[in-house]
């Protein structure tokens, strides 16, 4: 038993060694290939959380600007993966809203208007709780429609 245990505690901590990153997590990496690759949705949509709770307590026009930068950053990766056939279609017109809401905050910062460009990422908001029903319908919708 003592020998497993060892065995198992050695073998977690050599996984969890190799999986350790040392990267800074205030640069966000994208990969321009324009061939489809492996994204991790869940993580993205994390990331994409936060920067949107940091845009909202933004207090600055240069605070929302790398927040907005971090959020193109963060849904253009999410256009090149690859999801399955059936929902290919969906999540692709729901990165393109998200763009579009992305590029009408940027137009409000460009004017200087950091009220408005806070009040334009409201709508990042919506697209998220319109697009996760999507994804994930009630059993309620799936039944009555």
């Amino acid at each position: 038993m003592r020998t497993l245990f060892l065995t198992l505690a050695l073998t977690f901590s050599a996984g969890v060694a190799a999986n350790t990153n040392t990267d800074s997590t205030d640069v966000i990496e994208s990969n321009p290939t324009i061939s489809s690759v492996s994204v991790d949705m869940k993580a993205v949509m994390k990331k994409m959380r936060l920067e949107y709770k940091l845009g909202e307590r933004a207090t600055s026009i240069e605070d929302m600007n790398q927040v907005v930068t971090k959020l193109e950053s963060l849904i253009d990766q999410l256009k090149q993966g690859e999801y399955t056939p059936e929902k290919q279609a969906m999540y692709q017109e729901g990165f393109n809203k998200l763009s579009a809401s992305v590029a009408l905050v940027k137009t409000e910062l460009d004017a200087g208007d950091l009220e408005k460009a806070q009040a334009a990422l409201e709508q990042v908001d919506e697209l998220r709780v319109e697009y996760h029903k999507k994804r994930n319908p009630s059993i309620w919708s799936k039944i009555f429609g």
